[in-house]
């Protein structure tokens, strides 16, 4: 660190100020943006002047999803005259704007588009092809500036890996990719700072050949592309052969011989073989992987999931996790459940948890889940069943957390938690439900979260079908008793008891 940088504080609160006074104080004046709703924007391809990317548009409706729209960054609109009225239309900004749609038809509250509207006499169509090509020069984010971001979220605020790939719409396998990056030596760190080496070729070789021997291949691979003129390692760089040694070279292999060592080199430590490190990884997965994972402490899970997750690449695969069963449902939609969850136990003479979440999977693939608390003075429980209301998950972990949720709005309702033992109870319950949701899933995958981020969940047609059967024949059956009953049995002698019959005397 030099005499003009400061150490930054990243725990330290932002003092904010009063915007108005900044405003006053800097001579600052107001310009025309307008809070407009959505559905009285409107948009002409032909105003854009590159074509629409649909991965770019779904990516930014994950992150609107996840974070509402960013109000400080405002549509560029311009007034058109159609039919005699006056319309908003994009010019500037219609991936944003088709990902808002999207957004919203997938129910997301943004409120109103911020947009920023063209004055009349500016509109000319030369200047707004120019305005749209220089507002797509952007940087995006290195490999190496995405580490940086997601250690400081992980490290410094505490945000699991599962919210900061929410967050961010990044996928777990770009955290593990950029975790590989993150843990490197600081030499490599610099090579891409610099722009010797792309941040995913230097993934890459992390990945294939360890974090130091990359280092050194793409030292050597920076050398053979400095020789060949070129300031950026790429990979024929790497899979080139050794430069011929030059003359000065040779002289130097000559007169190494003949220089005495002028210290001896102390033997380096033992260390953990290439074997050995695989069997620690593995048992680590095993680990992640177990049933009972979720019930160690928060710590020991954080500790577990923060270390194999850059690391899942270099094992040999994932282990076969627990095959959970299928619970069918009845006639009633009723299911049992495949795993009981445990509160938090009471503290009274009445002994047994405060509050339970109970999960099962009425078919492959599609859980569902039910909740119950009782504090002894308030109580609240609902059935684990299917209906055509019900929202089904794509996981275990998931359903779980999907009840902790659905516990914790349903605790902090207004009205609950009158009195103090009332109110200790419900806190007990919060920190455990909150506790649950920050589990990690190891049966989450990337397209998991592309089906939820489209509004996607799984099907539940099958087994409401059944239900339906079920019911019927359940229907036709108790018809069917009722007009065919049974005939009762009349009371009299039974054959049973006297058989055998007594044999008598000889005549």
């Amino acid at each position: 660190m030099d005499d003009f940088t400061q150490p930054l504080d990243l725990t330290a609160p932002i003092p904010t100020g009063n915007t108005k006074a900044a405003a006053a104080a800097a001579g600052a004046t107001s310009a025309d943006l307008w809070m407009v709703p959505y559905d009285q924007l409107h948009y002409d391809p032909r105003d854009n002047i590159r074509p629409v990317d649909p991965e770019w548009v779904t990516h930014l409706t994950g992150l609107m999803l996840a974070n509402g729209y960013d109000k400080s960054q405002p549509l560029h609109c311009y007034i058109r005259k159609v039919g005699g009225k006056d319309l908003i239309y994009v010019y500037k900004g219609q991936h944003r704007y088709l990902a808002a749609g999207n957004a919203i038809e997938a129910e997301k509250n943004l409120g109103k588009i911020p947009c920023v509207v063209l004055d009349a006499k500016k509109v000319n169509r030369a200047d707004m092809v120019i305005d749209g090509y220089l507002s797509n020069e952007s940087k995006r984010s290195s490999p190496l500036e995405l580490a940086a971001v997601i250690a400081e979220l992980r490290d410094i605020h505490g945000m699991t890996i599962a919210a900061i790939c929410k967050r961010l719409n990044v996928t777990d396998q770009t955290v593990r990719d950029v975790g590989l990056l993150e843990r490197a030596p600081a030499e490599l760190h610099q090579m891409v700072r610099d722009g010797a080496v792309a941040g995913t070729l230097a993934i890459e070789q992390i990945r294939e050949h360890g974090s130091d021997k990359a280092l050194d291949r793409l030292q050597k691979g920076a050398a053979k592309a400095a020789a060949a003129g070129k300031a950026r390692v790429t990979k024929k760089h790497l899979d080139a052969a050794p430069a011929p040694s030059t003359a000065a070279d040779a002289a130097v292999e000559a007169l190494a011989p003949a220089q005495a060592p002028t210290r001896t080199i102390a033997p380096s430590p033992a260390k953990i073989s290439e074997k050995q490190a695989k069997q620690l990884l593995q048992a680590l997965q095993a680990v992640l992987h177990d049933g009972g994972f979720g019930y160690l402490s928060r710590p020991t899970i954080e500790a577990v999931h923060s270390a194999l997750m850059p690391l899942t690449d270099l094992l040999d695969g994932t282990p076969a996790g627990k095959v959970w069963s299928i619970t069918e449902p009845n006639e009633n939609g009723v299911c049992e459940p495949v795993e009981i969850l445990h509160g938090p136990a009471r503290a009274g003479k009445i002994k047994g948890p405060l509050a339970y979440i109970r999960i099962a999977q009425p078919a492959p693939g599609a859980w569902i889940y039910s909740i119950e608390y009782n504090t002894g003075t308030s109580f609240a429980s609902d059935a684990l069943k299917v209906s055509p209301q019900t929202l089904a998950v794509w996981t275990r972990v998931q359903a779980i957390r999907s009840g902790a949720a659905r516990l914790i709005k349903t605790i902090e309702r207004p009205g609950l938690g009158r009195t103090k033992s009332e109110q200790a109870s419900f806190q007990r319950i919060l920190a455990w439900a909150n506790e649950i949701c920050d589990m990690p899933d190891p049966d989450w995958t990337p397209e998991f979260a592309t089906a939820t981020t489209q509004g996607q969940r799984p099907d539940l047609t099958g087994v409401l079908a059944s239900i339906e059967d079920k019911r019927r024949i359940a229907s036709s059956r108790a018809l069917l008793d009722s007009a065919f009953p049974t005939p009762s049995a009349k009371p009299g002698l039974h054959l049973a008891p006297a058989w055998p019959f007594p044999k008598g005397a000889a005549n």
